[in-house]
This record gives structure tokens, sequence and C-alpha cells, in this order.
């Protein structure tokens, strides 16, 4: 700790990023609650050229340190206002730090609000992860649903794979589904393909399928969407039946 302490005395007045890097790298080896000391002192008196090119480091340096420790509002809320005005590689490491931090640190709205947005990033890897970090969460928002549902439009393997883990863990029932579509008309959103998914992931046999039906029957659907789950619901029916 001590040959920590005397090299940031050094760092301190470096101006080279890459000097920087390295003994933030060097912290991450072995993160300790200490090194906050450290995080400050960059996130608070580095000029933006310089932090520009380190804070990719200091941003794997906070998600270490919150997998052990919980840490205050305010390391999570610069990872939020750095997520919008970052590269791919910047939103991908804050991504992966909010999972870490997850496991010790309460999730604000905000942070709720971000990984909505993310979930449909351009950048694939980071839909990945941070479908990877909602299913880690123990509890799921309704108006999370809302995004996942524009996930489930892809014709991804991976993101479905996630996102019917997701489904499974936090909306297990099929009363929960017609609740989630019919949040903020969610229901307009799902393409054929995905409500496709949905009707395999919840209706293994015929059973509860009738139930279903009449939830959307008697909804307040606009008659456009309605009639398409509907569609899919009998094209489902039949192929079940042929099944028996």
């Amino acid at each position: 700790m001590e040959f920590m302490k005397n090299n940031f005395e050094e760092i301190k007045r470096a101006k080279d990023p890459e000097i920087i890097n390295s003994f933030l790298i060097k912290l991450s080896e072995d993160p300790q609650e200490e090194y906050l000391n450290y995080i400050e002192y960059f996130l608070n008196n580095l000029d933006a050229q310089i932090f520009d090119n380190v804070k990719l480091n200091l941003i794997f340096l906070i998600g270490e340190i919150g997998n052990l420790i919980k840490l205050e509002d305010r390391y999570l809320s610069f990872l939020v206002e750095t997520y919008y005005t970052s590269d791919m590689w910047v939103r991908n490491e804050i991504i992966q730090a909010i999972g870490k931090i997850s496991a010790n640190s309460d999730i604000s709205n905000d942070v709720l609000k971000l990984l909505g947005y993310a979930v449909n990033d351009d950048y694939f890897s980071i839909r990945v992860n941070t479908l990877q970090v909602i299913l880690n969460l123990e509890d799921f928002p309704l108006n999370m649903a809302r995004h996942l549902f524009q996930a489930l439009n892809s014709k991804s393997s991976e993101l479905e794979t996630l996102c019917v883990k997701i489904l499974e863990k936090f909306l297990p029932d099929y009363n929960q589904l017609f609740n989630s579509l019919n949040y903020l008309d969610n229901y307009k959103i799902l393409k054929q393909n995905a409500i496709r998914t949905l009707l395999l992931v919840y209706f293994g046999s015929a059973l509860y399928l009738e139930s279903f039906r009449q939830k959307i029957s008697n909804s307040n659907w606009e008659i456009e969407y309605m009639e398409k789950f509907l569609k899919e619901i009998d094209i489902f029916e039949k192929i079940i039946l042929r099944k028996l």
C-alpha cells in the first residue's frame, strides 16, 4: 500500500495518459476499497483530454472495487452519465462494470433506464452483456419489458436465448406475460417471429392457450394487433394438435 501511495504522488504530476493507465491497471490487479481515493482524484482533477484517454481503465477499476464492496451512488451516476457520451468500447465496459457493482450496490432508476436503453445498443456485444446483467438482477421493473420485447424482435439466437431466460425468471406465468404486453401498449412492439417465440416459451401444450386467447380477445388492444396475435395463436394451436 505504501508503494502505491508513493507512486501516486508521481502519478499526480504525470501528463502522459499511458503512465496513468499503467497505474490504474496495477490497482485493478488487487482492488482495494482504499483505491477509491485515487479514483476520486482522477474524477475531479484530470483535464478532459487526459481523462478521455484513461476513463476505460478507470471504469474497469470502479467495477472491480464495486464487485467487492457497496459503492456510493455517485459512482453509478458517473457511469450512467459517461455511457451516453462515449464510444462503444467504453459503453461496453460500463455495462460490465454495472454488472459487477449490482452484486453489492442498490441499482437506481437511472441505471435501470440505462440498461433498458443499452438492450438495443447498436453494438451487439453491449446488447448481450446488458441482457446478462438484467438476468442477474433481483427485480425486474415492468417498464423493462418494453426493451426486452424490442430485443426479442431480433433474429439473433443469442439474444433470443437471453430474453427467454429473463422471461422465465421474472415473468414465468402467462398472466404476467399478458400484463406486460398490455402495459403501455407493449403488444404493438412484437414482430411475428417474437410472438411465435413467446407462444413456444409459455405454451408447451394447448393448456392455458385458450385462456390467453380470451384475455387478448377481451382486451382493448387495437384490432390490427389483436388479429395478428390471434392469428399466430390459431396457427400455433394447429401445430400442437397435429403432434397429439
